[in-house]
């Protein structure tokens, strides 16, 4: 018999913006103006995307610099940018 002892995960801190303001974060599919591959660039935010979503062309993940912006701000933002939102923005603290 194997005695299994289970060992802490290690805490690694989350790279944000210079000076970022910790608020919270969204989490939303979208649907882009241009090719997949090419970063998704709005301002007052820090975005990262990945190439894989059940509705449209990405998953996004949006931390706002400034902690007071909520959901509607961000999909003000991504529209600004020509990226369209799909399905609800959800937001979770970290």
């Amino acid at each position: 018999m194997t005695l299994f002892v289970p060992t802490p995960r290690p805490h690694l801190p989350q790279n944000l913006a210079p000076n970022a303001v910790t608020g919270p974060t969204f989490v939303l599919e979208a649907v882009l103006d241009g090719p997949a591959d090419q970063p998704v660039r709005v301002p007052g935010w820090t975005i990262r995307a990945w190439p894989v979503a059940r509705l449209g062309d990405v998953t996004l993940e949006a931390h706002p610099h400034d902690a007071r912006c909520t959901a509607a701000d961000l999909a003000a933002a991504l529209r600004d940018v020509r990226v369209t939102p799909l399905g609800p923005i959800r937001a979770r603290r970290s």
